[in-house]
């Protein structure tokens, strides 16, 4: 099914947010009141918008609550960013995620029931686009050589089949590194963690994968 997400404010990361959304198969609607950035995108995402945020008649008109996703990334002016996420709380954003760039800011985006906060650094864009695409991915970490790590819930086509029945290594060419196995009983004892999986390792329904691979790998293997 298709994802569909707005990203407001088209700075360094918001752009690229964008793009790489764009890059993973969504549709996103790009938000910016400046129009050389909206000229700058507009090849690069479904919809490039010139608008005022904080224009509440013309941002209702967007129809934003409909998507999967809303993101704003409106970079220093914190009083536009913030009246930009009160609004969207309001016409039902079902999940708004804004950029904060210090601790107050972000107490106050959680006060006025902000879904979701992330801090922008080199590679959170793609980190952030990857999680929202595919909700069952926990984390994505970025590493030298076109590699990352990603942790994630044990998809269902897994659970039930061993690691020698999955051919994991095979089809995909990832490593399995580990699996955080949940505590599933009633008493309060900690989640396990199976070091080295062998083969005959089989995946149960609340395990947490963490692989290793390239990013073309790991993206078939998440897809």
């Amino acid at each position: 099914m298709l994802k569909r997400f707005a990203v407001i404010g088209l700075g360094y990361f918001g752009q690229n947010l964008a793009r790489e959304l764009t890059r993973q198969g969504a549709e996103v609607i790009a938000i910016d009141n400046t129009m050389s950035k909206i000229e700058e995108m507009k090849d690069d995402v479904a919809y490039a918008v010139r608008l005022d945020s904080t224009d509440e008649r013309t941002l209702r008109n967007q129809g934003l609550e409909d998507l999967d996703a809303v993101i704003v990334s409106i970079g220093e002016e914190f009083e536009n960013a913030l009246l930009t996420c009160v609004l969207l709380l309001e016409y039902g954003c079902k999940n708004v995620i804004v950029k904060s760039t210090s601790p107050i800011h972000s107490k106050i985006f959680r006060s006025v029931g902000v879904h979701h906060i992330v801090s922008p650094d080199l590679d959170m864009a793609e980190r952030l686009a990857i999680t929202l695409i595919n909700p069952d991915i926990l984390e994505s970490i970025s590493l030298a050589s076109d590699y990352r790590i990603i942790r994630m819930k044990a998809p269902k086509y897994m659970i039930g089949k061993s690691l020698r029945e999955l051919e994991l290594r095979r089809k995909y060419n990832v490593n399995l590194i580990t699996i955080q196995r949940r505590n599933s009983g009633a008493n309060d004892a900690p989640d396990s963690i199976i070091g080295v999986p062998m083969p005959e390792t089989v995946i149960e329904q609340a395990d947490v994968l963490i692989f290793m691979g390239d990013k073309r790998s790991t993206g078939r293997l998440i897809e």
